[in-house]
C-alpha cells in the first residue's frame, strides 16, 4: 500500500473512535437534579437556622408588646399585690401569646381572686412601650401537696419553677396589699386539737384542712407546711394570732418542746385543758389497767394520724375499749364474758350521740346516721361497727370501719380480736389533694 493510502486508512480509524467515544458519551445518564445537593447540608445547620428563626419571631412578638427591652429586673416575692377589675394578662410573653380578659380567664375568676388568691411578682421587664411584670397566683385554699406524715412539704409543686408563672400583667394593674390584716401577741393561751379531716370544703363549711405551717400562708413564697398529727393528743399554747387579708386567721403555736408553727384558727382547735381521750371516756379507776395500742406507720395513709385503741382491764379482766378511729372519732365498745354488751359512737366534743345496747352481746352492724346536710353526712364519715366478724382467716370480736370505703375516698378500719389485740390499717385517695 503505498503512503496515500495508509493515511486515507489512519484518518478513517481516528474518525471512527472518535464517533463512538461521541456515542458512548452521549449515552451517559445525565447528572443528579440540584435538588439532591441538598442531603449534603449538616442537621445542625439546619437547626441552627430553625432556631435563629423561632428566636427572630420571639424577639418580634416581644418588641410588640414592649417595644425595645431595656432591662429585666428580678422581683422580691415577699411583697403581696392584687389585680385591678379591668387587668390584662399575657399568657406567654413570647411566642404563642394570647390575650383576654382576667375574669375570662378559667384559672382566676375576678369575682374570687381578691378574696382568695395572692399574687406576688418573679421578674420586670421593662421596655420602652410598656412594662410587664411576671406574677405566680397562690391559692391558699388548695395547693398543698401532702404525700407523708409528719414532715414538710412545699406549697405548690411547682412553686420553684420558672415555669410556674401565671402570667404577665401591665405594671399599673398590679396593686400592693398587705398580707397581714392584724396581728397581736397572745400569753401562752392554751388549746388543743380535736379533730382533723382529709375532706376540703370551704365553701359550705368554713373548713380547711389542718396544716402547720412555717409561715402565714400568703405572706411569702415557698411556704411549707405539714400534717399535723405529731400535734395531736397533747397540749398546746398560742403565742401569737394573726389575720392575712383573705380573713383567715391563724394561731402560732408551742408545745412542751418549743414552737412548732401556725395553724388555722377554726373548729378543729379548742381552747383549754387537753385531757387524755382514755381519762375523758374510759373512767377508769386508780386500780385499773388501761394500755394503749397504736397503729403501725407502715399501715398509715397520707397525713392522718395513727389509729388507736384504748383496753381498760379491771382485775385482771378486759370490760372496756375506746378506739380512736382514722377522722379522730372517739367509740366505747362495752365488754362482758367475751360480748359486746354495748357501742356509743361520740363526736368531737365527747358528746355521746348514737348508743346501742343488748346484754345478751350486739350481733347486728351498728351504724351512726349523721345529721342531714350536717358535715359528716355531706363527706360520708358514718362509722360502721360489725361484731364476730372474720378477716384473714382469723376471727374478731369487733371491728370498725370509719369514712368511705370508696378507693379514691378515706376511710380507716380497726379489727379487735377476743383477747384484745389490735389490727388497724388506712387507706384512700383523699389524702393526697
Amino acid at each position: 500500500m503505498n503512503k496515500r493510502g495508509w493515511g486515507i486508512g489512519v484518518t478513517l480509524m481516528m474518525i471512527g473512535l472518535l464517533g463512538g467515544f461521541g456515542w458512548q458519551h452521549h449515552r451517559r445518564p445525565s447528572p443528579l437534579p440540584a435538588t439532591a445537593a441538598t442531603q449534603t447540608i449538616s442537621p445542625r445547620l439546619v437547626k441552627r437556622q430553625r432556631v435563629q428563626a423561632r428566636t427572630y419571631r420571639q424577639l418580634q412578638n416581644l418588641q410588640a408588646k414592649l417595644g425595645t427591652l431595656q432591662r429585666i429586673v428580678p422581683n422580691d416575692r415577699h411583697v403581696a399585690y392584687r389585680l385591678t377589675k379591668r387587668t390584662r394578662i399575657y399568657d406567654e410573653l413570647l411566642d404563642h401569646e394570647r390575650m383576654g380578659r382576667l375574669n375570662n380567664a378559667a384559672y382566676v375568676p375576678y369575682d374570687s381572686h381578691n378574696e382568695r388568691y395572692n399574687f406576688m411578682a418573679v421578674r420586670t421587664y421593662y421596655g420602652s412601650k410598656q412594662t410587664l411584670v411576671a406574677v405566680r397566683i397562690y391559692d391558699l385554699y388548695d395547693t398543698f401537696k401532702p404525700w407523708r406524715a409528719p414532715h414538710f412539704y412545699q406549697v405548690s409543686t411547682a412553686d420553684f419553677d420558672d415555669s410556674a408563672i401565671t402570667g404577665y400583667v401591665r405594671l399599673q394593674d398590679l396593686r400592693l396589699v398587705n398580707p397581714i390584716r392584724s396581728r397581736r401577741t397572745l400569753n401562752h393561751v392554751p388549746y388543743y386539737l380535736n379533730r382533723f379531716d382529709g375532706r376540703h370544703m370551704p365553701d359550705n363549711y368554713k373548713m380547711t384542712t389542718m396544716r402547720v405551717w412555717n409561715a402565714i400562708p400568703g405572706t411569702k413564697p415557698n411556704v411549707t407546711g405539714g400534717d399535723v398529727s405529731h400535734l395531736m393528743y397533747q397540749q398546746l399554747y398560742a403565742t401569737q394570732e394573726a389575720t392575712n387579708n383573705q380573713g383567715r386567721t391563724y394561731l402560732y403555736l408551742h408545745n412542751a418542746a418549743g414552737p412548732v408553727g401556725w395553724v388555722r384558727k377554726s373548729f378543729q382547735l379548742t381552747q383549754g385543758k387537753f385531757v387524755q381521750p382514755a381519762k375523758r371516756l374510759l373512767h377508769a379507776r386508780a386500780t385499773d389497767t388501761v394500755r394503749l395500742q397504736t397503729q403501725p406507720v407502715k399501715n398509715q395513709h397520707g397525713y392522718h394520724y395513727a389509729q388507736r385503741v384504748y383496753n381498760l382491764y379491771r382485775h385482771h379482766r378486759w370490760i372496756r375499749s375506746l378506739t380512736m378511729s382514722y377522722l379522730h372519732y372517739p367509740t366505747v365498745f362495752e365488754i362482758d364474758r367475751g360480748k359486746v354488751t354495748a357501742v356509743k359512737f361520740y363526736n368531737h366534743h365527747d358528746q355521746c350521740i348514737q348508743q346501742v345496747s343488748n346484754p345478751h352481746g350486739l350481733t347486728k352492724t351498728a351504724q351512726t346516721h349523721p345529721k342531714a346536710h350536717s358535715l359528716d353526712w355531706e363527706n360520708d364519715t358514718a362509722r360502721v361497727v360489725t361484731f364476730n366478724q372474720r378477716h384473714k382467716s382469723k376471727r374478731y370480736l369487733f371491728s370498725i370501719q370509719d369514712g368511705d370505703p370508696d378507693p379514691e375516698d378515706t376511710y380507716g378500719t380497726i379489727y379487735v380480736g377476743r383477747r384484745g389485740t389490735a389490727l388497724m390499717w388506712s387507706s384512700g385517695m383523699a389524702s393526697l389533694e
